[in-house]
């Protein structure tokens, strides 16, 4: 992870490098950080994960079977005369 010190907070970072004899003002963010945690400070103790559960599409209405018209294709009106009911 890649963390920017504010160009406001530089000067106060650059004094506590110099203070911790540290190479870069990332190393002191990096002992500050430690120091919270081990001193049992959380910066996740209030946050709760809570995933974003996506609707799935309304799936299409299919037309009821009383609405299709049934055996209005000649072929199969003339199968239905001869007797063939499985086709």
């Amino acid at each position: 992870m890649r963390i920017t010190i504010k160009p406001h907070l530089r000067h106060y970072f650059e004094l506590l490098q110099q203070q911790m004899e540290c190479d870069n003002p990332s190393e002191v963010l990096n002992y500050l950080l430690m120091d919270l945690k081990l001193k049992g400070y959380s910066f996740l103790a209030d946050y709760q994960y809570v995933p974003q559960l996506q609707q799935p599409a309304p799936k299409p209405q299919s037309l009821p079977q009383d609405d299709i018209p049934q055996n209005e294709d000649p072929v199969i009106k003339k199968l239905l005369s001869l007797g063939l009911e499985d086709f």
